[in-house]
């Protein structure tokens, strides 16, 4: 009985071990990331805006709202 008392007590400290080192690498790369989408934000505030880039949302529901005050009709 002691020796499964002693497996399931060496089980639950490997178990926060390897959570422990896992929460660590997770932060870690965490860092990494949050760094990595700082310098896309900088590069991406540098970039000039593209003529061929998608319409922006704004400017679609604009058009929607004109749209449906003067819907289409064809021509008879």
């Amino acid at each position: 009985m002691k020796l499964v008392a002693l497996l399931l007590f060496v089980m639950i400290i490997l178990t926060l071990v390897n959570g422990l080192v896992f929460m660590k690498k997770l932060i870690a790369l965490q860092k990494e990331n949050n760094s990595l989408l700082k310098q896309l934000l900088e590069n991406a505030s540098s970039i000039k805006k593209d003529e061929n880039a998608p319409m922006p949302h704004t400017e679609l529901e604009k058009y929607k709202t004109q749209f449906m005050q003067n819907p289409y009709q064809p021509p008879k």
